[in-house]
Formats: structure tokens, sequence, C-alpha cells
């Protein structure tokens, strides 16, 4: 773990917690999004980004599309001010969200790995993530 790095993830959970890296409408989700993040066929990544887990619709798809499109303005906002590159925060992000806002039932996949379904344990984060928001 990398000092730039436990740097960059602590200003991305003080930014997520407080809703500056991921801004509500790079949050915003249709019912029809949380429905298919319920049903296992949308799912939070390690990288920052949505992914698609399982066969969606085509609305579903572009919507996951338009919210990635929204963190990646914002992952790349956050990085500009820090001066540092926009994988570094989002991946950051991704560590934060996963450690906290992944929901139990909830689908999620970490690198190029399977999806996965969270449990009641804790997800395995990268090496990456060690002690990011800790």
């Amino acid at each position: 773990m990398t000092r730039k790095f436990l740097m960059i993830a602590a200003g991305a959970a003080f930014a997520l917690a407080t809703g500056l890296v991921v801004s509500a409408p790079a949050r915003a989700q249709s019912g029809a999004v949380a429905s298919a993040m319920a049903e296992g066929a949308v799912g939070e990544q390690a990288d920052g980004y949505l992914g698609i887990a399982g066969s969606v619709s085509a609305s579903v798809r572009s919507e996951v599309e338009s919210i990635n499109i929204k963190r990646r303005a914002a992952y790349t906002d956050l990085a500009s001010k820090r001066g540092v590159t926009v994988q570094d925060v989002a991946a950051a992000t991704g560590c934060q969200t996963l450690s906290s806002r992944v929901k139990q039932g909830q689908v999620y996949r970490v690198g190029a790995g399977p999806w996965q379904t969270k449990g009641a344990a804790p997800i395995a984060l990268p090496s990456y993530c060690a002690t990011a928001g800790q």
C-alpha cells in the first residue's frame, strides 16, 4: 500500500461520505436499475463503476452507462483537484463502495473475477484496498 494511495483513499472516503465524489446524479438510479441490482443483474465493481452481471433490458443498460459516465466525471474532477489519476480515484472509491455500500444479497465484482453475492461476511477487498477507509 503506497502512501499516495492511502491519501487518495482517505480523500475518496471523505468525498464519498459527504457525497462529493459520487454526486446525487451519479448515484441516482431508477426503479429499474434498483430492481436489477436487487435481482443480481447489476452490481458494483472494485473499479468504482457499476457493471452488468446478468441479462438486462436496453433501458437498464443505457442507464447504467449514464450513471458510469457521471461517476467518471466526478472522479475526473476530484483527480484533477488532487493531482492523481482518474483510475486511482475510481479505485479508491470502489474500495469504499465495496466495503460500506454493497448490501447483503447484492452482487459485486473484484477485478476481472467472477460476480459474487455479498453474504454476511465482509467482502474480501483487493490488496490495494488494504487499509483504505480503516
